[in-house]
This record gives structure tokens, sequence and C-alpha cells, in this order.
């Protein structure tokens, strides 16, 4: 009796292992069979048309972008300052004061000068008036000693005063003290130490109270109206630049959009150094939203052309100085042997080898070889 009731415990105990077994297997996750590995559909590629449009050359030059004009500003004399009649930021024209030097001194040294010349020009208009009317006397002189009514002793001393010799001394005391007037003039108005160019005001290194010296810079005037990018080209493309041709330069602080450049310069001779041609590019700037400083790029065509055929450049293969494309047809690839042209960004002109419309692999061409079985998994055409 025991026994047959233990066969009975291990029947269903088996009979319970393997309803629980079943359960498992029903519920056990489904395998997504995905292709990537063990699928028999071919290689997998990526792929793209032959198209046909307009395709671009070019090469980037960028740097940080200057004004069209940039000025340091120095006082001509030397004092301290008494106003600062303009801030950093501020428009200015040309000949508006940035700051004032104190004038009291060189005022008195004109008042003095202007003082002195008066003095010299009175002198002067009073003894040319005596010059004047001792050439008249000489003349009545030299009629009466005709006539010998006078002696030639008396004629001599009228011939002495009448000589242009004192007023000629006379003339160039005026002259002098004229000089020392316009000079003293000129130190007084450069109290006023005005901007040399209409611009903005960039900076100013002195204060109230502060003496200046001839000649330290202690400003700056920049020019906004235009920015200047400055850049190097090859060998390759200086014969290709022309002056004054305009390219898009991209400036990504001043927005999105690309801003027109002229280029204004291009170095006759290479730098000696890096073997390079320099090149200006200027921008206008009416608005002020290009500030020096900012980095900016522009591409220069080096040669273009419209109607072509292209292809991602990513297609083509080079070995062994051969350049080939895998062309999907009828599921397979087909190799085909293309003879290329320009190359733009990220594309490339085909001259020979394939036609508008075909369809080239992109990406997982290098592991393939002529009419082997692909798949596309991604494409123009997906």
């Amino acid at each position: 009796m025991a026994r047959i009731k233990k066969k009975y415990i291990i029947t269903a105990a088996i009979v319970i292992a393997a309803l629980v077994l079943g359960i498992s297997f029903i519920n056990r996750p489904k395998t997504v069979d995905t292709g990537a590995v063990g699928d028999t559909g071919g290689t997998p590629v990526e792929t793209a048309f032959v198209q046909k449009g307009d395709i671009a050359s070019v090469s980037a030059i960028s740097g940080k972008l200057e004004a069209l004009h940039q000025v340091n500003v120095v006082a001509k004399v030397t004092g301290k300052v008494k106003e600062i009649t303009s801030q950093v930021g501020q428009p200015i024209k040309k000949g508006e004061a940035i700051f004032v030097i104190d004038d009291t001194d060189i005022k008195s040294q004109l008042d003095q000068a202007q003082a002195a010349l008066s003095m010299a020009e009175a002198n002067y208009r009073q003894n040319r008036e005596r010059f004047e009317n001792a050439k008249k006397d000489l003349e009545r002189g030299e009629m009466l000693f005709k006539e010998g009514a006078i002696s030639e002793q008396a004629l001599e001393q009228m011939r002495a005063a009448a000589s242009d010799a004192g007023l000629q001394v006379l003339e160039a005391q005026l002259a002098q003290a004229r000089a020392s007037y316009d000079m003293a003039l000129k130190q007084y108005k450069e109290c006023w130490v005005a901007s040399p160019i209409d611009g903005t005001v960039a900076y100013i290194n002195v204060g109230v109270g502060e003496t200046v010296s001839p000649g330290v810079p202690v400003a700056m005037v920049v020019d906004m109206s235009a920015v200047v990018l400055k850049g190097s080209i090859g060998e390759s493309l200086i014969n290709q630049v022309e002056k004054q041709g305009s390219i898009d330069v991209r400036i990504p602080s001043a927005g999105d959009t690309p801003f027109t450049g002229t280029i204004t310069e291009i170095s006759p001779a290479a730098d000696l150094r890096t073997g390079l041609f320099g090149l200006k590019v200027l921008i206008q700037n009416p608005d002020g939203v290009i500030k020096p400083g900012m980095f900016a790029e522009a591409d220069l065509v080096k040669d273009s052309k419209k109607d072509t055929l292209f292809i991602p450049s990513a297609a083509v293969i080079s070995k062994n100085g051969e350049k080939y494309v895998y062309v999907v047809a009828d599921g397979k690839a087909v190799y085909r042997e293309v003879a290329t042209g320009i190359t733009g960004d990220g594309i490339v002109e085909i001259l020979s080898g394939v036609k508008e419309g075909e369809e080239v692999i992109v990406r997982g061409q290098h592991y393939l070889s002529d009419g082997e079985t692909v798949r596309v998994v991604r494409g123009d055409g997906q």
C-alpha cells in the first residue's frame, strides 16, 4: 500500500514539473529577427541616388574681425585732465573732444604771445609809414639835388632813411612774433584732445586730475562702419580669387544669416614663412551688430559647375589609383569605375561611370565584392 502511494506521489511530481516547463516555454520572450546576424537577405548597406545639380569647390578662411580703422589717441601737450567729455561706446565725430586738459598755464602763454604780436604789428605799421614817407622825401630830394638846392650829403641821408634794410628787420621781428603766437594758439587748442576720425570711443585710460604726456596713448577710437577679415590662401587658389569679388561671411555671434563681404586686397607675393598669400575681406556694418574681435569664416570658391552629376563623397572608393563605386542593381552590388571632378561640401562630381537616378552604396561598400547580394537598410528611397 505504501509502495503504491509513493508511486502516485512521484507521478504527480513529474506531471507538475512538465506543466511548469510547458508554461515557461509558452510565456518566454519571442526572438525578433533584426537581420543583423544570421540573416540570409544579403549584406546590409546604405545608399543614395545619383543626382544632378550645382556643385562648388570652396576653401574656407577664418579669423578674428578687425575694425576698418583703429586709432590711438594721444595728448600733444603736458598737463592735468580737467574734464572727460565723452564715454566709452559713444559715437564721436572727427574733431570732437574726448577729454580736456587744464589750460591755465597755456592760456597765459597765449596771452603773452598775443601781446607780443600786437606790439610787433604796431611797431611794423608805424615804421612802415615812416619808410613810405622817407621814400617820398627821397624822390623830392633827388629833384632838389639836380637843381642844386641840397647837398650830396643831404641826399645820402635821405637815401639811408628810405632804405628797406630797417624794414626787413621789422618784418622778421613781426614774423617771429606771429610764429610764437601761432604755436601758443596751437598748444591752447590741443588742450581739447579730439578724435582724429569718425567712430566710436573704444576706451579712455585717463581720469580727471591725472597728468598726461605727449605721445602716450590714453584713448582709442574705432571706425566700425565696416570690419575686415584677414586670412591666407594657398598658391592653388591665388589665381582663382578675384579682387572686388563678393563672398558670404558667416559670423555666428552676429546672427545666423551670412553677411556679404568684398575682397579688397590680395597679396601679390607669398609670405616667406608660411608660403601663403594674404587676403582681406571687407564687410559693411551699418547697424553696428558686428563687433571687432568676433570670429568669422568665409568660403572662397575655387571652382564651380552647374547642372552636373554628383554623389556623396563617401560613396567613392580609391584603390591602386582607381576610383570606383558600387551600384545597387536587382539586389546586388555592381562594381563601377568612375571619373570624378569638383569636390564640394560632402559631395563629388561624377564625370563618368554612373547615370542620374542610379542608387550607389555610401556605407558598407568597403566589405563588398562585385555581384554580392545586398540589403538596403537605409537610403534615399527608404
